[in-house]
C-alpha cells in the first residue's frame, strides 16, 4: 500500500489536470469560434445596410446646396454645389432601424452595439451616443467597418463613406451566449475533482485502516501472548514435585493462573464489544439506577490498583435525585474503562476526582485526574476505534484502544453527550449530560 499510493496518486493527478487542460483548452476554442462567427454575422449584418443605402448614391450625381450666401455686390445669390452624403438622406434613427433588423436576420437580436458613419475625408457624420467611449476599447470589443459604395458607379474605387459597427462587452456577450456549455463543462470539472478528492480521501482512509489493524493485531498478540506465557511457566512450577508438596506454592501459582485467567477474558470481552460496535446493536435494558452507589461500587473494584501506590479518589456526589434511567451492566463497563484510564495515566501518585450533580433534568458526570494528560490531536480522536496516543508515556501502556470508541457508544444510545478535554502534564476531563427522563 506505500509503494501503490504514490504511484495511483500521481496517476490520478496527471489524469485530472489532462482533464482540466482538454476542456479549458476546448473552451478557449469555442469561445475564439463563437467570436468569429459573431465577427462575420455583424459585418453581413453590415453589408446588408451598406447595400441597402447604397442604392440611393446614383455614383455621385446627386448635388445639395447646402451652403448659400448673399452676395455684397448685388441683390444675387451664390450657391456653392456639394455631393451628397448619406447623412444627407438618413437620420439616425433610420441608420439604427436598419442597421437593427439586419442584425435580427442573423440571430442577434439581443445584441449590444455601437455604431458611427464616417464620410469620405474620414469625419464622423453620424454616431450612436456611446461610441466614442468603446471605439478605443480594442481588447473588449469587436469592431467592422463597411463601404457604402453607390449601386450604380462605374468603378469602385474609393474613397467612400464607411459604416462602423462595433460590439461592447464582446466577452460577456459570448459567455451569457454559451452560458450552459461553461456551467455544464464547469460542473464536469467539479464532479472529476470531488471523484479524485474522494477518492484519495479512501486511499487514505484505507491505509490508515491497515496500519491501525497491523498496530490491533501486534497489540493483541503481545496481549494475549503475556498471560499464556505467565500461565505456562505456573503449570510448569505446579508439576515440580517440590512446589507440590508445598501448600503455600501451590495456592501461590494457582492464583497467578486464575489472575491471569482473569485478565485473558478480559481482553476477549473487549474485542467482543468491538465486534458488538461495530453491528450497531444497541438494544439496552434501562431500569432506573442510583448512580452515586454504582459509581461507588466502581470505585471499590479498583480498591488493589488504587492500594499500589499513593491514591486519593474524591468524591462530590450532588446529583439530587441521584437515580436515572439507564442500562447498569453498559454503564457498569464505561465507569469501570473511564477509572481504569484515570489510574493507568496517572503520574507517580493517583488523584481523581468524581461529581455528580443534576441541571436542568439532566445528570452531569465529571471524572477528573491530574495524570499525564493528552495533546489536542490525541483528543480529537480519542472516540475512534483501535486509536491508541503516542504521546509522552501513553503509548508505554497497553491495550487495543477500543475503550473510549465503547463509552462513546455507550453514551450515544442512551441519547446523551460525551466531552473530554485535557492537557499534556495537567490532567483530564471527561464531562457526561444524560437526561434524567424516563423512557417512553
Amino acid at each position: 500500500m506505500k509503494k501503490t499510493f504514490p504511484f495511483l496518486f500521481t496517476l490520478i493527478g496527471l489524469s485530472i489536470l489532462g482533464i482540466l487542460f482538454i476542456q479549458i483548452t476546448w473552451l478557449q476554442g469555442l469561445f475564439l469560434l463563437q467570436k468569429n462567427q459573431l465577427i462575420e454575422k455583424v459585418n453581413q449584418a453590415g453589408v446588408i445596410v451598406s447595400s441597402d443605402l447604397g442604392k440611393k448614391l446614383n455614383g455621385g450625381l446627386a448635388f445639395h446646396f447646402p451652403k448659400k450666401s448673399l452676395s455684397l455686390s448685388g441683390t444675387g445669390h451664390s450657391h456653392s454645389f456639394e455631393e451628397a452624403t448619406l447623412s444627407d438622406l438618413y437620420s439616425f434613427q433610420d441608420l439604427d432601424k436598419r442597421l437593427k433588423a439586419a442584425l435580427v436576420k442573423y440571430g442577434l437580436q439581443d445584441l449590444s452595439y455601437e455604431f458611427a458613419l464616417q464620410d469620405k475625408n474620414g469625419n464622423i457624420e453620424i454616431k450612436s451616443k456611446q461610441f466614442e467611449d468603446v471605439f478605443l476599447d480594442e481588447l473588449n470589443t469587436v469592431q467592422t467597418r463597411v463601404s457604402i459604395i453607390p449601386q450604380e458607379i462605374l468603378e469602385t474605387t474609393g474613397p467612400f463613406e464607411t459604416l462602423i459597427i462595433i460590439v461592447p462587452n464582446v466577452n460577456a456577450y459570448l459567455f451569457k451566449t454559451l452560458q450552459w456549455v461553461v456551467f455544464g463543462a464547469g460542473l464536469f470539472i467539479l464532479i472529476v475533482l470531488a471523484a479524485f478528492i474522494i477518492t484519495i480521501r479512501s486511499l487514505i482512509k484505507q491505509r490508515k485502516l491497515s496500519e491501525i489493524k497491523n498496530d490491533f493485531i501486534n497489540n493483541m498478540t503481545h496481549e494475549l501472548k503475556t498471560p499464556l506465557a505467565t500461565i505456562s511457566l505456573a503449570v510448569d512450577a505446579l508439576k515440580s514435585t517440590k512446589v507440590q508438596s508445598d501448600v503455600a506454592s501451590v495456592d501461590y501459582f494457582s492464583s497467578i493462573i486464575k489472575e491471569e485467567n482473569i485478565r485473558m477474558n478480559k481482553h476477549v470481552e473487549t474485542i467482543l464489544l468491538a465486534a458488538q460496535i461495530e453491528k450497531k446493536e444497541n438494544e439496552i435494558n434501562r431500569q432506573l439506577v442510583n448512580i452515586d452507589d454504582l459509581i461507588q461500587g466502581v470505585i471499590d473494584s479498583f480498591k488493589l490498583q488504587l492500594e499500589a501506590k499513593p491514591s486519593a479518589v474524591h468524591t462530590q456526589f450532588e446529583a439530587v435525585p441521584a437515580e436515572i434511567w439507564i442500562d447498569e451492566e453498559y454503564f457498569l463497563h464505561i465507569l469501570s474503562n473511564l477509572i481504569d484510564n484515570a489510574i493507568k495515566y496517572a503520574k507517580s501518585e493517583i488523584d481523581i476526582t468524581i461529581k455528580t450533580k443534576t441541571v436542568s433534568n439532566k445528570m452531569v458526570i465529571t471524572i477528573e485526574d491530574k495524570g499525564i494528560g493528552m495533546s489536542p490531536d490525541t483528543v480529537k480522536h480519542i472516540f475512534e476505534k483501535f486509536y491508541r496516543a503516542h504521546e509522552g508515556n501513553i503509548h508505554n501502556v497497553k491495550g487495543f484502544g477500543l475503550g473510549m470508541s465503547y463509552v462513546k457508544w455507550v453514551i450515544d444510545i442512551h441519547k446523551g453527550t460525551i466531552q473530554v478535554t485535557s492537557e499534556l502534564g495537567k490532567g483530564t476531563k471527561v464531562e457526561i449530560i444524560l437526561p434524567m427522563i424516563e423512557p417512553k
